[in-house]
């Protein structure tokens, strides 16, 4: 206790003191006893039992406060507070108690943090203090603010109320066991500010912001907590209110004007805001120097002998973190932690742009450094595209004489002939020049590469420009595509535009366009795409018009409109036959990419398979083409449910694509992520995950953070994450993964649904049911708005509905659900397929457990031979499938099949991961139930089931029925 601390608790019992010491024994004892405040009866007896041979009066100060600290609570487990049992004390300070109460009615139990004000307080400004933090909590609703549920007095009239439990860990301990990187950090602490921007907005400032008072949920969801010596900014506070405030502040987070007894504003939680920042990224509290600036954050982490173990919880190393912090972040934080209140941010939601500005590059608003400062974000967001903003100045300069120079050959040409002469010379010479200046001094005995013959290609060609304009459009394109092609694709962009600028006639002009298209489509700036490919079906010449077309159509069924993209084939039926057997095969990849966003995937399958042959053929071993096909084929392959063959054509695709383009493009993330997908329908997650990580790092560093590729990995990336186990994990990724989708796509797109559809998958697995339906049943009605009700991926979002409606305990609407969606998937895919096994022993689980039994069994049955015939035989899903038989059989009262079948279910669902604890508890408690009827001890799968349930966040209802079968 602090000595004021001390002080107070003094003054409140001396009285009391005074009249004890008065009397003899047993007079004494008998006056205690009449002492109704227990809290304060103990310690009186505790003081007076004190030193009994010197007396009180001769105790120091500090054995005053070890005596009082000492002197127990009045409140234990077991006591009733309202209709609350209080399980256990998790936290005190000022005037209250806060313990874990469990509130049971109906069957449904609930666990609440409930604060009682300490049962000896008398002084009536912490009672004051306590009913005002109630009236807060009651004004706030918001998902990061642990919120208000229940308030009363107990039977001994003491004031509590009760709060939403969070079970988690502080922010900064959270961040730290997880390693998140700044990113994450950063993205983890904008939610923190919506909460307390929320109750700046409710004119509530918290005054006591620090990690202690952020807990991070199992989900990974940040709650604030502890509004006790918040203030309502329409009140005032009389000063011994104020002065009871500073006490109870933490004084490293606190803000100067708390000590210096000044207005308090919004200002003082964004200084502490900015400590918590602070620690989250560098793992070090603000540091100032002698005249009170603060030590920039960077240098302040570069000077520890720590540094690469504070990196290494961040996931990088030391230098890294602190170039990442150099810079923007140093000015971010001196901003947030200024001195003076006026010099720091006015507001949370400002503080939350300037960060939203640092992870999109753009200038901070905080900065005041003038135009140099504004151009060096617009080269870090735009670097190539500066280099063409360059070469554009340079045009600009040479056009005229160019002009001249155009003019003057006119007059001398003598005809069309000569022109054209000239112009094959001047690629000619262009080509030669190119390669001429390759000598062993120069390469020193190492191979040029590409790129670097593509800089050497754009200096010369800015030469060319100058004598030969009219060659300027193509070489252009020619240089976007090649650009495009490594993975380069803004500056390419920018390459096509200054072809498009500089094109003499349609045909050039259309060139341009589809160039543009592509590379915007590959950028995900779909609707610029969109209009660009839309302009190049004007051209004259069929191989450009069937390029764009075939770009447009599938770019089109990709988005979902597939009505569009079969009508855009359907033209070119009426074209004349292409010669080009590149173009021809474009087109026939076109074809099948509708078809298989259509729901086709049988016909895509064929077409495909035709359009390989044909590559074969006519292309050379490795090819990019060639491996595209490899890649789409072994996507159709793996939606039937071949994941074998999938991986095999992807294993040949990845392999040549990094051969022929090398590590660092586009297309190897896309073949890396595709692979990680394979394998981890085949059941070998741990091996998906790290090539999923990798997929997400080279898109997000090639296409940036809001491309639809980086969507498409953090939602498989998350998925893997769910199935080893790692909740929280995958609940930050879903929802990243949400973001970008919505950022890439809009609010209405596959991708977005399939996104919503996983996150209730994960909230059922969590235990959330009635979220968990609402985001599924958001997914199902987009998707059949996008793709029609008999669409594959329909039927996929309606088992999963189903299986959630079973868990809810809804087994009619359960079973409604999966005969329509079982009905839809074997239409499209046949009744063979892999996922079918898993969706029909879920459908034998619902139909049993409706005492459908005859039917349940022919399902599960059914599931069990297209498992068997489908999946690997240490596929974890398997296990899964085996357990409905194998439960379904125990139920009935045949054990049987359990011997025969333990092993081999034992070592599919280890495999599973974390993400099968409650199928191995499953299988555990049936072992039990057997094991009881055999009248053999069941000692040794109790012990397994109990190990799987100790880590379980939530039992599922068919778990929970077992553990109350007694067998």
């Amino acid at each position: 206790m602090t000595p004021s601390e001390v002080q107070s608790r003094w003054l409140e019992l001396s009285p009391f003191l005074d009249q004890l010491l008065d009397l003899e024994e047993p007079a004494r004892t008998h006056a205690l006893s009449q002492i109704a405040d227990v809290e304060l009866r103990l310690a009186l007896t505790e003081l007076l039992a004190a030193q009994p041979s010197k007396g009180l009066l001769d105790c120091s100060p500090e054995q005053v406060a070890a005596v009082i600290a000492q002197a127990p609570s009045s409140m234990s487990a077991e006591d009733v507070v309202g209709p609350y049992r209080l399980l256990r004390l998790i936290g005190e300070g000022g005037s209250g108690s806060v313990y874990l109460a469990e509130r049971t009615h109906d069957g449904f139990s609930q666990n609440v943090a409930l604060k009682l004000l300490r049962v000896g307080v008398r002084d009536p400004l912490e009672k004051a203090r306590f009913q005002r933090e109630q009236r807060i909590l009651a004004r706030l609703e918001h998902p990061h603010i642990a919120r208000l549920l229940d308030a009363g007095i107990s039977d001994d009239g003491v004031p509590w109320f009760a709060m939403e439990y969070v079970d988690g860990a502080p922010l900064l301990t959270w961040c730290n066991e997880q390693k998140l990187d700044v990113t994450a950090r950063i993205a983890l602490f904008l939610r923190v500010c919506s909460a307390v921007d929320a109750a700046h907005r409710a004119l509530i400032v918290h005054r006591d912001l620090k990690p202690a008072n952020i807990l991070v949920s199992r989900e990974g969801e940040p709650k604030l907590l502890d509004f006790g010596i918040a203030k309502l900014l329409d009140d005032s506070e009389r000063i011994d209110e104020t002065r009871t405030a500073l006490r109870r502040l933490t004084p490293a987070y606190a803000a100067p004007e708390q000590f210096e007894g000044h207005a308090i504003t919004t200002a003082t939680d964004v200084h502490a805001l900015g400590v918590v920042l602070h620690e989250l990224l560098t793992g070090l509290r603000p540091e100032r120097r002698e005249d009170g600036s603060l030590r920039q954050p960077s240098a302040q982490l570069a000077a520890r002998s720590d540094r690469d173990l504070l990196a290494a919880q961040r996931r990088c190393a030391s230098r890294p973190l602190v170039m990442a912090l150099r810079g923007d972040l140093d000015v971010l934080l001196e901003t947030a932690l200024a001195q003076r209140p006026e010099d720091r941010y006015p507001s949370v939601a400002a503080l939350v742009d300037d960060l939203n500005r640092h992870q999109s590059q753009r200038p901070l608003r905080a900065r005041r450094a003038g135009i140099g400062y504004r151009m060096g974000r617009f080269v870090r967001r735009h670097r190539v595209g500066v280099i063409a903003v360059v070469l554009l100045l340079i045009s600009v300069s040479t056009g005229v004489l160019s002009t001249i120079r155009e003019a003057e050959r006119a007059q001398l040409a003598a005809n069309e002939a000569q022109r054209q002469a000239l112009r094959a010379e001047s690629v000619r010479n262009l080509i030669l020049d190119l390669f001429s200046g390759i000598t062993p001094d120069e390469s020193r005995g190492r191979d040029i590469s590409a790129r670097e013959l593509l800089q050497r290609g754009e200096i010369r060609l800015l030469e060319t420009l100058a004598t030969t304009p009219e060659l300027g459009s193509e070489l252009l394109v020619a240089l976007a595509s090649a650009w495009r092609q490594l993975g380069s694709l803004e500056h390419a962009d920018e390459l096509a535009q200054r072809a498009l600028d500089l094109a003499k006639d349609d045909d050039m002009t259309a060139a341009a366009q589809l160039e543009r298209g592509r590379t915007l489509r590959e950028l995900g700036q779909l609707d610029a795409a969109e209009l660009a490919f839309r302009a190049a079906l004007t051209a004259e010449r069929i191989e450009t018009r069937t390029l764009a077309r075939a770009q447009l159509a599938e770019m089109l069924a990709e988005r979902g409109d597939k009505p569009a993209a079969l009508a855009l084939l359907t033209e070119a039926e009426h074209e004349p036959r292409i010669a080009d057997p590149l173009l021809r095969l474009r087109n026939e990849a076109a074809l099948s990419t509708v078809r298989f966003m259509g729901g086709d995937v049988g016909g895509a399958e064929s077409q495909l398979r035709a359009t390989l042959q044909d590559a074969e053929t006519w292309l050379p071993a490795e090819h990019t083409e060639l491996a595209r096909v490899l890649n789409d084929l072994a996507v159709v392959r793996l939606q039937q449910g071949e994941a074998n063959e999938a991986a095999q054509l992807l294993e040949r695709a990845l392999a040549m694509r990094i051969r022929l383009l090398g590590e660092n493009h586009p297309d190897v993330a896309r073949s890396r992520y595709e692979l990680a997908g394979a394998l981890q329908r085949l059941g070998r997650p741990a091996e998906a995950k790290p090539l999923f990580q990798s997929a997400l790092t080279l898109q997000r560093d090639l296409l940036g953070p809001t491309h639809p590729d980086v969507a498409r990995s953090l939602n498989s990336l998350a998925i893997v994450t769910q199935t080893l186990g790692d909740m929280p994990g995958a609940m930050l990724g879903l929802r990243e993964a949400l973001d970008a989708a919505r950022a890439a796509f809009g609010t209405r797109h596959p991708t977005v649904a399939a996104i919503l559809g996983n996150l209730a998958v994960l909230e059922r697995a969590l235990g959330h049911l009635d979220v968990a339906e609402t985001h599924q049943r958001e997914a199902l009605e987009m998707t059949i708005a996008l793709s029609g009700a008999d669409h594959f991926l329909t039927g996929v979002s309606r088992a999963s509905l189903a299986m959630l409606l079973s868990e809810k305990g809804d087994l009619s609407g359960s079973r409604a659900e999966f005969e329509t969606a079982l009905q839809v998937i074997e239409a499209k895919v046949g009744s063979d397929h892999p996922d079918l096994a898993l969706w029909r022993a879920a459908y034998a689980d619902t139909l049993f457990d409706l005492g459908d039994v005859e039917n349940a069994q022919r399902s599960a049955d059914e599931a069990l031979r297209i498992g068997r015939a489908k999946l690997a035989s240490t596929d974890p899903r398997l296990g899964r499938i085996g357990l409905s038989a194998l439960r379904i059989g125990v139920l009935q009262g045949d054990c049987s099949g359990l011997a025969a079948i333990q092993s081999e279910l034992t070592e599919q669902l280890a495999r599973g991961g974390g993400g099968m604890r409650a199928d191995r508890a499953s299988l555990a408690l049936l072992r039990m139930i057997c094991d009881r009827r055999g009248h053999r001890d069941p000692a040794e799968a109790r012990q397994l089931a109990e190990q799987e349930l100790v880590g379980l966040i939530y039992q599922p209802r068919r778990l929970r029925q077992l553990l109350q079968n007694p067998g």
